[in-house]
């Protein structure tokens, strides 16, 4: 196999250019599309995505950002969205892993991915800038990012946020796991997504709402429904949706409701 071009651009200009037919270096932990199939690798350390900036309740995250980076912010970041690093991966793997690379390569069973989508966070891309919601990256990943970069992720710090997830041993990935935020000053209200199971993690609209009403029981249900069939070699569905509800209606008492 003839191995790939390696390029490794000092501009947002000269990576865009580069991404024409090439792939993202982020972390470098996973790759996508697989290795066989990429004609150029482009490296993107040089372009100086790495900062963490918090002004009053906006929170900026660059795209090269560590996971391990967030984990040491103490302070600076949700408390949830922290624990929801240390569950990601092991202390090795967050040192490599980058904020951008964690979520466009994840699968459903990322827990840092399902507490930014708890955060109803945002990304930057070039060109444009163009923001976009998480959501709605997760969704068109596989088709809309051919030659653009994510250059920043963008939320408003939370009132509270809570993180839990449960899998087969401490140190698994989770096979469920949700986040719960209050979303001060804000519509909506609260942020509830789940994780551990699909392609991807998912918001639950419907339990929003009904932490937004004050009703943890009628989140938890709505947790319960989002998960009923999410069935895989890992869990049953029923297993999933009983400790998906268990988690949002625990995670709500934990932010207040």
């Amino acid at each position: 196999m003839t191995p790939p071009e390696y390029v490794r651009p000092n501009t947002i200009e000269d990576a865009l250019k580069a991404l024409r037919g090439g792939t993202a270096l982020a972390g470098g932990t996973s790759l996508a599309p697989p290795a066989r199939h990429i004609t150029r690798l482009v490296d993107l350390q040089d372009l100086g995505l790495d900062g963490l900036g918090v002004e009053g309740d906006q929170v900026r995250l660059g795209a090269m950002l560590r996971l391990q980076q967030l984990v040491e912010a103490t302070g600076d970041l949700p408390g949830g969205l922290i624990d929801a690093c240390r569950q990601e991966a092991a202390l090795n793997l967050r040192n490599m892993s980058s904020v951008a690379g964690a979520l466009i390569a994840c699968s459903g069973r990322s827990a840092v991915v399902t507490a930014f989508l708890a955060l109803h966070s945002q990304v930057r891309l070039e060109p444009g800038p163009d923001q976009w919601s998480l959501n709605d990256l997760l969704d068109r990943r596989q088709a809309g990012l051919e030659g653009r970069l994510v250059t920043e992720i963008l939320f408003q710090r939370p009132g509270t946020m809570a993180f839990a997830g449960v899998g087969r041993s401490p140190a698994d990935r989770p096979v469920v796991c949700a986040a719960v935020s209050r979303l001060a000053g804000r519509a909506p209200a609260y942020g509830v997504a789940l994780g551990g199971f699909g392609e991807r993690p998912v918001l639950v609209p419907q339990a929003e709402l009904a932490l937004a009403a004050g009703d943890a029981a009628g989140a938890a249900e709505a947790a319960r429904a989002a998960y009923a069939k999410a069935e895989d070699d890992w869990a049953s569905g029923e297993y999933r949706a009983q400790a998906a509800a268990t988690l949002v209606r625990r995670l709500a008492g934990e932010v207040g409701v």
